[in-house]
């Protein structure tokens, strides 16, 4: 007799993460379904286990499978780990950390329901607590495997960091604070990404490197109001430093650097969860925001009625 699939993955699973995955306009959304799922549910630390999964219950083979991972990296849906600082965490040799499913249930449930039988959608939405569960079990409460100690580097996108803020915010409320560039960050899908933080009553101070379109910063103040705070800290003096810290759970520490194969924002950067390293990193933050710019609310234009 062989030897028994060991796995928690399921067909059902699989085919909520393709329908998912191809609402977002991922190329070959069964492939890096299937990769997502097995690295969600099973956490494996080498690739043969993943091919095997797959080969299992999807008949997926390696190429195939590989493609499906590249996919998924293109698309911030996972980031590689590089190396791991001051803890016992054994990464693997396929070493990658997806996003939070339920974050992604968040930005793609309203467009799902709408191609999808009320059956079919609710059916996914009951599965999102079981992958959820399984997320925080394999990758703990900041997706990066580490608790209180240690630090990791990753590579990822700048889709991938804000799907992990996204799901930080959903579980804790507290204060964000993000040193970016305003390029990518104020047009789809990532402004989105930000609306849905200040929906969940989240506080932002937002550092740009580049001047803020007057229209986007009226939307923001006009609907969020005091959450929402803007400052301008000019590129020639912020070069690619990309700095995030939320309240005192989670900093990450990045430098921008150029795309390998397309325009997406591409990073490498280190995560830290010590009280003392996001503390520092805290502190350099706000050195820097105090030297930036305000970014002021426009005011509203009176229109003066014509007497007929």
């Amino acid at each position: 007799m062989g030897c028994e699939l060991k796995t928690q993955v399921k067909l059902d699973y699989i085919q909520d993460f393709e329908m998912m995955f191809d609402r977002m306009k991922i190329s070959r959304p069964r492939e890096a379904s299937i990769y997502y799922v097995t690295l969600v549910m099973d956490a494996p630390k080498e690739f043969s286990d993943f091919l095997k999964t797959a080969e299992d219950l999807a008949n997926i083979t390696r190429r195939p499978l590989e493609t499906g991972r590249s996919q998924l990296m293109k698309n911030g849906l996972i980031a590689k780990v590089l190396f791991a600082n001051e803890t016992n965490e054994n990464f693997g040799r396929e070493a990658y950390l997806p996003a939070h499913p339920g974050a992604i249930w968040e930005t793609v449930k309203h467009d799902l329901k709408q191609v999808v039988a009320e059956e079919t959608y609710r059916a996914v939405e009951h599965h999102i607590a079981t992958y959820v569960d399984a997320y925080h079990q394999n990758f703990r409460k900041y997706g990066i495997k580490l608790q209180r100690n240690g630090n990791v580097t990753l590579q990822y996108s700048g889709k991938w960091i804000l799907y992990g803020l996204l799901s930080t915010c959903l579980d804790t409320k507290n204060t964000l604070k993000m040193q970016i560039g305003g390029e990518h960050l104020f047009k789809a899908p990532y402004f989105d990404y930000f609306k849905k933080f200040l929906e969940l009553d989240t506080k932002i101070q937002l550092l740009v490197d580049t001047t803020v379109d007057d229209t986007i910063v009226k939307q923001l103040k006009s609907s969020f109001g005091d959450n929402v705070d803007i400052r301008f800290f000019a590129e020639d003096i912020s070069g690619t430093v990309r700095n995030y810290v939320f309240g005192k759970e989670i900093a990450v520490n990045g430098i921008k650097i150029l795309p390998e194969e397309n325009d997406e924002p591409s990073y490498i950067g280190t995560a830290y969860v010590q009280l003392e390293d996001i503390e520092a990193l805290d502190s350099q933050f706000k050195s820097l925001w105090d030297m930036a710019k305000t970014v002021e609310t426009p005011k509203e234009t009176k229109v003066t009625k014509t007497a007929k």
